[in-house]
């Protein structure tokens, strides 16, 4: 008896209908997934280009005066710090009493001054104060791309945040109503908005007295 052997293995015809069923199959899972694989990062993308343009807001603002000129016959709370009206490099706490008097005192540079009912305590050294016009010009223009500007650096010092000015410039109220300021008009309100490369906006005032 004569025994017929047959080769082991898959057929021209059976190798490209897996290859046929493969691609049909794939083309269903790239249709259906694809797009959520290829934009999975997105979310977290733009997170990051939100904290970062929140960052430099928040380095725009450390470069701004938080702390209010002293005032004559003003009540102050106890611990509200005030710097001189010609600055010196140091600001002062209320550490009791409640109103400044008519004329400044001379303020030290260490220890304590009576100011009318107030008795003010250095409390420490401060960076010369930033000029809202000065805090301006470093923002950069309206209607600028700021790629490389100091207040859009990174921690790690060497690379920055690319930020779009928006708005830069002074306004202010009349009637519950934001105007730009006219000649003649105090420059003492300043309102900028900034954008980044997601299109999102953020927009901060800056006040000084």
């Amino acid at each position: 008896m004569r025994l017929i052997q047959r080769a082991s293995g898959f057929t021209l015809i059976e190798v490209i209908a897996t290859l046929v069923i493969v691609s049909v199959l794939g083309t269903v899972a790239y249709v259906y997934f694809g797009k959520g694989f290829l934009e999975s990062v997105t979310p977290v993308t733009r997170l990051r280009q939100t904290a970062a343009l929140h960052r430099v807001m928040e380095n725009i603002t450390a470069d701004y005066n938080v702390f209010p000129k002293w005032r004559s016959g003003t009540n102050y709370a106890k611990d509200a710090p005030v710097t001189p009206t010609y600055f010196n490099g140091h600001y002062y706490k209320a550490s009791g009493g409640t109103s400044s008097a008519t004329n400044e005192p001379e303020w030290p540079l260490s220890g304590t001054v009576v100011d009318g009912t107030i008795t003010w305590t250095e409390s420490g050294r401060l960076r010369i104060l930033r000029p809202l016009t000065t805090l301006q010009t470093n923002i950069g223009a309206e209607n600028t791309d700021q790629p490389t500007n100091e207040y859009g650096k990174n921690p790690d010092g060497t690379t920055y945040t690319k930020y779009t000015v928006i708005k830069n410039s002074f306004i202010k109220f009349e009637n519950d109503k934001e105007q730009n300021v006219g000649t003649g008009d105090a420059n003492n309100i300043l309102k900028v908005t900034l954008k980044n490369e997601n299109g999102e906006t953020l927009t901060a005032l800056f006040f000084s007295d």
